[in-house]
C-alpha cells in the first residue's frame, strides 16, 4: 500500500521536536507498506531552512520513508503574516507534489495547521482514494483562544474549512480525549474519531540504570552540580504559559540551591530571556534545542519537571507530547493547570498539581518537592516510568495507526 503523509514539519532523531510520524511511518515501511513524506523545508523552532536547497525540492530516504522536503516561506517568527504565508507556501507547492506523484492509496493528513487538512481533502478528492484526518488541535479554537486569531471573517472561514475536513475523513484521530470530545461535540459522529494519544519510544528511552553517569557530567557541565535543577524541556510558545515558571524564579531568587533549566525554542523565546535578564534573574538558564537522540541525556539533568498550562476550559484537553517524555525519565512532574495532563500525572502518582498560571502555588510545591529525599522523589518518579510503559507505548499505537490505515479497502 502506498501511503501520503502530509505533516508540515517532520522530525527525525536527529531533529528536536516529536518523533512521534517518523516512528509511525517507519513501523509501516517495517510491515512492507510505501510511505511517502511531503513536508517543508524548514527548521520550525529556528524559523530557518533545513537543507540548502534554494527553490527545489529536496528528497531523502531515511530508514525506506521517502521524505520530499518542500520549499516554502521561513521568515515567519512572532509574524502572523509571515505564518500565514508560510502555511499558504507548503499548501501550493504541497498540492503540486500530490499531482504529480503516481500512487496514492491512503491519504494521511496531520493538522494543525488546518491548511494540511485541505490537502489532505484536495488529495482524497483528486486521486479518489481513503483520508485519515489527525488533528493534534482544534482548529480554529486553539487559536482563537490563546489569542492568536481575533478576526471573525478568519474564524467563520476556519470554522467552514474545519467542517468540510471531518465530513471528507474516513477516520479522525484525535491525540487527547478533549480533543474528541471538542470534534464530537462539532457533530461529528463519534464512530469514525479513534483516541491515539502521544506516547514514549521506549527504544530511545531503553534504558535509564545507565544515565547516572550521563547526569553527573551534563549536570557539571551546565555548572549544576549541587543544584536542585526544575526543568522545563519543550516548545517556547504563546501556548506553554512560562511566564508562570518565571514568576516563580522571581520568588525563589535567593534560594541558591535551586536553578531553573529551559530548553528549546519558540516564539517567546526572546522575551523570557529578556524578562530574566532585566530582572536579573541569575537562577535560570537558557539552552537552545537538542536532536531528539540525545534528549534522555538531557532530560536526565532535571529533579523534578514544569508543566505548567493556560487557564481556560479549553486548555484542559492538553495531553503534549513532552509530558511522556518526561515521565519515561523517572522524575516527578508538577503540572500548573488541572485537566487531562493533570488527571493523567495524579492517576500514575508521578506528581503534583497547581492551579494554572498560579507562580505562587508552582513555587511552593517546588520547595515541598525539593524537602522530600532522593529515595522518595526516585519513588514518584518510578511510579511514572511504570504507568507509561503500561499505558502511553507508542509501539502499541503504531498497531493502531497501522490497523486504521490497513482497514480502508482499496478499490
Amino acid at each position: 500500500m502506498n501511503i501520503l503523509l502530509l505533516v508540515q514539519i517532520f522530525e527525525t532523531f536527529e531533529d528536536t521536536g516529536s518523533d512521534r510520524h517518523f516512528y509511525f511511518a517507519k513501523k509501516l515501511v517495517s510491515e512492507g507498506h510505501e510511505v511517502t513524506v511531503l513536508t517543508a523545508n524548514v527548521d520550525y523552532k529556528n524559523a530557518k531552512k533545513r537543507y540548502p536547497n534554494e527553490t527545489g525540492v529536496f528528497e531523502r530516504n531515511i530508514d525506506g520513508i521517502i521524505v520530499r522536503y518542500l520549499p516554502v516561506y521561513t521568515n515567519f517568527r512572532g509574524s502572523f503574516l509571515g505564518r500565514l504565508i508560510f502555511f499558504l507556501t507548503f499548501f501550493i507547492v504541497s498540492l503540486r507534489e500530490i499531482i504529480r506523484l503516481k500512487r496514492i492509496d491512503i491519504v494521511y493528513a496531520v493538522s494543525t495547521p488546518l491548511t494540511v487538512g485541505v490537502l489532505g481533502v484536495l488529495a482524497s478528492k483528486l486521486r479518489r482514494k481513503p483520508f485519515i484526518f489527525e488533528v493534534t488541535d482544534v482548529w480554529p479554537d486553539a487559536a482563537v483562544h490563546a489569542g492568536v486569531v481575533k478576526s471573525r471573517t478568519i474564524i467563520l472561514i476556519a470554522e467552514l474549512i474545519e467542517k468540510q475536513c471531518y465530513k471528507t475523513a474516513n477516520i479522525i484521530i484525535g491525540l487527547t480525549q478533549g480533543i474528541v470530545t471538542s470534534i464530537q461535540n462539532k457533530g461529528v459522529s463519534s464512530e469514525k474519531i479513534v483516541f491515539v494519544p502521544n506516547g514514549v519510544d521506549f527504544e530511545l528511552f531503553r534504558d535509564l540504570s545507565g544515565s547516572g553517569s550521563s547526569r553527573v557530567r551534563f549536570r557539571s557541565g551546565l555548572g549544576l552540580d549541587g543544584k536542585f535543577v526544575a526543568m522545563y524541556l519543550g516548545a517556547h510558545g504563546a501556548y506553554n504559559s512560562l511566564w508562570t515558571i518565571l514568576n516563580s524564579a522571581i520568588s525563589l531568587r535567593d534560594a541558591d540551591d535551586i536553578h531553573f533549566l529551559f530548553v528549546g525554542d519558540g516564539d517567546e523565546k526572546s522575551k523570557l530571556e529578556k524578562f530574566a535578564e532585566s530582572n536579573e534573574l541569575e537562577n535560570i538558564s537558557f539552552l537552545d534545542t537538542i536532536p531528539r537522540k540525545d534528549s534522555v541525556e538531557m532530560l536526565a539533568v532535571a529533579d523534578v519537571f514544569l508543566l505548567p498550562n493556560r487557564k481556560g476550559e479549553f486548555f484542559r484537553g492538553n495531553l503534549p507530547n513532552k509530558l511522556f517524555d518526561f515521565l519515561a525519565s523517572a522524575r516527578p512532574v508538577i503540572v500548573a493547570g488541572h485537566g487531562e495532563t493533570a488527571e493523567l500525572v495524579l492517576s500514575a502518582s508521578a506528581g503534583f498539581v497547581v492551579e494554572a498560571e498560579n507562580s505562587v502555588a508552582l513555587t511552593e510545591e517546588i520547595l515541598k518537592c525539593k524537602s522530600l529525599s532522593d529515595t522518595d522523589r526516585n519513588v514518584i518518579g518510578r511510579n511514572g516510568r511504570r504507568y507509561v510503559e503500561q499505558y502511553f507505548d507508542r509501539s502499541k499505537h503504531a498497531k493502531i495507526v497501522l490497523g486504521l490505515i490497513e482497514s480502508q479497502t482499496i478499490s
